[in-house]
């Protein structure tokens, strides 16, 4: 799988916290859990139309050391840069590592 010299990004892992704003939706915030060191690998780029106008989507895809309990609701913050997770897998099914398909969000 991955050698342990290619976990070379430092990233910030937070957490959704979602509090109702009294008028039927929610406020989201993330609140920080730790940093975690992981692999970065480009995947994929895209673009979508939003309100008329173009937006590139880059998809990376970031692997890490198994952490218990990630979840869609996470996302990781590499300094200006925040990727949101899409999709989660244990790659070779050993419950060593696991791979996020994230997408990077533009500001």
């Amino acid at each position: 799988m991955s050698a342990i010299g290619e976990f070379r990004h430092r990233l910030q892992l937070e957490v959704a916290d979602e509090i109702e704003d009294g008028a039927g939706g929610v406020i989201r915030t993330f609140a920080p859990l730790g940093q975690v060191w992981a692999k970065i690998e480009p995947v994929s780029f895209d673009d979508r139309v939003l309100s008329d106008k173009r937006l590139g989507v880059l998809t990376h895809r970031i692997t890490l050391r198994r952490r218990e309990g990630l979840t869609l609701s996470h996302r990781f913050v590499l300094g200006a840069r925040v990727f949101v997770i899409r999709a989660l897998r244990d790659p070779d099914e050993r419950r060593q590592f696991i791979e996020c398909l994230v997408e990077e969000q533009h500001p």
